[in-house]
């Protein structure tokens, strides 16, 4: 029996040198595992190997020592006398593993569990779905019926299933905690998995997972809820029926008080929906509402995926046509079937990605109608279309347009593939001598960046006195405030 503990150890040489010691394998030059399992699977005889000291944050060799556990399982695999057993050692107590924020989705609010109508009870580890191993390692299990090829793929990374049983397909997955759109291949096909959750993005119904543990930030608690509202509204702009979603906050029924509102918009080929199941939005509101680090808001979510038939048989995205409707449409029935503020001091625009362009030419456009805004991932300059328009900086360039603005937000994920454009919103910024908050994070152009911002950003909407600079920056994240 050889027992391996990696707590304590801190850099990818000295794991590896540890390994080499304790398994008794030659020294080689470098980090690679190759030496290591041919050693195991041509040497080993009976071996039981014992993993402790593992956590699912285990700092910078994270990639490599989940490495490491693949490496040993594969060598089990295929090595008649090798045994490995891998005690559970994840830091976090895992009370966020049903948490109903990371369970809940667009279609169910409990995980999906397969029962039938008999009393012999179901067996936990042959549900399908989302597991983790004893040491934090994300796994997925599903079932494939005479498939001979399963694929996950994850921000443009594919990784390949084992078909560990019959028609039992499982792989596991080497990603940081945080929230991912998925596309699942079954032999070449893209498929939709009922047994994971379901989202809409990238113009369509989407899988995506939620690897824990999750941002404490995004948690359900037991704080008072908000209520999410379904609205329908007739469009003048599109002439059809649209949808828009609602937060409401706790206590709004009993106040009679009237309420500042936020429109918040989602990215490219998202809808409505968004905000609410990939953002965990009400779940963020209510935590910041319950800590006394937010005024007490609606939140209006519409879809900004405006799509007509431009030409017989073409579709095309009219973002024009959202913007009208926005100020024509949805402005107008939330002030009538809402208790709101209805003047620009409480009246405030965000978004991502697209949405940050949407927010950009709405408040260029429209300065009358908002004092607040908000960046996310986002950009000052239309990026649509082969020729944007941008003529809605005429207005942001303006001096009133800064001394008129109480907060102008960006955020950016620092390793971001739209990052130049961000730069580029930085030099038109101290050019023109736009004010605005600043801030960038960890990460890419996603969810778990979104999230953060719209955490960073909700602390600073309608207060009565605004001093940004007096606005918490939280660890996560570097603020400039441009002038």
């Amino acid at each position: 029996m050889i027992k391996l503990s990696f707590a304590g150890i801190r850099t990818r040489q000295e794991l590896h040198r540890y390994l080499e010691e304790k398994l008794q394998v030659p020294q080689s030059e470098g980090e690679s595992l190759d030496n290591i399992y041919d050693f195991l699977t041509m040497a080993a005889g009976k071996l039981h190997i014992i993993v402790e000291g593992i956590t699912r944050n285990h700092g910078k060799q994270a990639g490599y020592l989940d490495g490491v556990i693949r490496m040993l399982r594969a060598a089990e695999a295929v090595t008649e006398g090798l045994t490995l057993e891998v005690r559970e050692q994840m830091d976090a107590d895992k009370e966020w593993l049903d948490n109903p924020a990371v369970v809940e989705q667009s279609c169910a609010y409990s995980r999906p569990v397969m029962l039938d109508m008999g009393d012999a009870p179901v067996p936990v580890s042959g549900q399908e779905g989302l597991s983790y191993r004893a040491e934090g390692m994300p796994c997925l299990r599903l079932r494939f019926a005479n498939a001979a090829d399963v694929q996950i793929e994850i921000g443009g990374v594919r990784y390949p299933f084992l078909e560990t049983d019959k028609d039992i397909w499982t792989v596991d997955l080497p990603v940081d905690p945080g929230f991912y759109y998925v596309s699942l291949y079954v032999d070449g096909c893209l498929v939709l998995s009922p047994f994971l959750p379901i989202g809409y993005g990238c113009c369509r119904p989407i899988n995506y997972l939620e690897v824990g543990p999750m941002e404490d930030f995004c948690l359900m608690r037991e704080v008072p809820h908000g209520t999410v509202r379904h609205e329908y509204f007739t469009s003048t702009a599109t002439g059809r029926t649209q949808t828009c979603i609602c937060y409401v906050p706790p206590g709004y029924e009993k106040s009679g008080e009237d309420y500042p509102v936020l429109y918040l918009q989602h990215g490219f080929g998202e809808n409505e929906r968004g905000w609410i199941w990939q953002g965990k939005l009400n779940h963020i509101m209510d935590n910041l509402l319950a800590e006394k680090k937010a005024v007490p808001m609606l939140v209006v979510m519409a879809d900004g995926m405006v799509i007509t038939e431009n030409e017989p048989g073409k579709l095309r995205l009219r973002q024009e046509l959202f913007l009208e409707e926005l100020t024509k449409d949805i402005i107008p029935f939330i002030e009538k079937n809402y208790r709101v503020k209805k003047d620009r001091q409480h009246r405030a625009m965000a978004g991502l990605s697209m949405g940050s362009m949407q927010t950009s030419m709405l408040i260029g456009k429209y300065p009358e109608l908002f004092a607040w805004a908000g960046l996310f991932s986002g950009f000052l300059h239309n990026l649509v279309g082969e020729h944007p328009d941008n003529s809605h900086l005429e207005e942001i360039r303006k001096p009133e347009f800064s001394q008129n603005m109480n907060l102008l937000f960006r955020g950016m994920g620092r390793q971001d593939g739209f990052w130049k454009n961000f730069e580029e919103d930085d030099a038109f910024c101290r050019e023109n001598h736009v004010a605005c908050v600043r801030r960038e994070y960890e990460g890419g152009h996603d969810w778990n960046v979104w999230r953060k911002c719209i955490r960073d950003f909700l602390p600073m909407l309608f207060q009565t006195s605004c001093s940004l600079a007096d606005q918490r920056t939280g660890s996560d994240c570097q603020t400039t405030y441009m002038e």
